[in-house]
């Protein structure tokens, strides 16, 4: 598209956080290109605060007005209901979430990308703000939304990753650093289990057992599976990645794109080769990815 995305601040809400959420979906932006149409929410209440009424009426309304203008299935009023809870209900609670939403009984379908309580997001590098750092991966679902389907590890991976990468870019961040940080949590908490990417293909149909460790697998292990990848490749270029891999998911769909674009026969094959990799030390890991440009 050429018109990016609109946002909305719930009156009330420190307009830095949008600030800084805007800061990061434009970096996203800037890396991807523009697709939607997007809105992007942001809403919180910092700690005492009260947002008054009016205020909430007046965000669930234009949230409303946007999200069924061309709706098959959902009115206004059903909106209402439904945002109230959903929206207000974690802002109430103290939750901060970060997510996206994707609108697909409009016309054009459209894309939703929500913020609460962003003044508790925190980057574990504190190489830029974690609202920064949310806006980049948030805006990635977007652009990957275009793409077509796609495993929960190759979405929520894909987008840490480049949540790391991103920055870097304009010597924002350390993405070798947060790598390394991952890598030793995902050695961590699967110590032990056989648990690996192959499980996260569908996190609506995991095991409960399994969604405890859903964080690890589909963002850390995720991460490290898309740096692998591009690692695999022939020219191990992050940019060359982005502009071959994606339109390739969405001629032969992900399953083959993985094993061409890896240079194996299959996605068992990957999934070895990629289980093989987790293996070994992080040393040699990060000595491996190192040479990603």
């Amino acid at each position: 598209m050429t018109e990016g995305p609109t946002y909305q601040l719930l009156e009330g809400y420190n307009p830095l956080w949008l600030n800084q959420v805007k800061e990061g979906v434009e970096l996203s932006r800037a890396y991807w290109g523009t697709y939607g149409p997007t809105r992007i929410l942001v809403l919180g209440k910092e700690e005492d605060q009260v947002i008054s009424a009016e205020s909430k009426k007046y965000f669930l309304d234009e949230y409303c007005k946007w999200r069924t203008a061309s709706s098959k299935h959902h009115s206004h009023e059903d909106c209402l209901v439904h945002a109230k809870e959903n929206l207000f209900g974690p802002m109430e609670r103290g939750d901060s979430e970060s997510m996206l939403s994707g609108v697909r009984d409009t016309v054009p379908q459209m894309a939703e990308l929500i913020f609460i309580n962003v003044h508790n997001q925190e980057n574990d590098d504190d190489t830029l703000p974690g609202p920064v750092q949310r806006g980049i991966h948030e805006y990635t679902h977007v652009f990957q939304l275009s793409v077509g389907r796609m495993p929960t590890w190759m979405m929520e991976g894909g987008a840490m990753f480049f949540e790391n990468w991103i920055p870097q870019l304009v010597n924002r961040g350390d993405w070798k650093l947060r790598m390394r940080q991952m890598m030793r949590e995902t050695k961590f908490k699967l110590r032990g289990l056989k648990y690996t990417i192959a499980d996260m293909e569908e996190i609506e149909s995991a095991s409960e057992e399994l969604k405890e460790y859903y964080q690890t697998l589909a963002y850390h292990s995720g991460a490290w599976a898309i740096a692998f990848i591009i690692h695999q490749s022939p020219t191990q270029n992050v940019a060359v990645f982005r502009d071959e891999f994606y339109p390739l998911v969405a001629k032969l769909g992900w399953e083959a794109a993985v094993a061409q674009y890896s240079g194996m026969d299959s996605k068992e094959d990957f999934y070895r080769a990629f289980n093989a990799f987790s293996n070994l030390s992080i040393d040699e890991q990060m000595k491996r990815i190192s040479a990603l440009k």
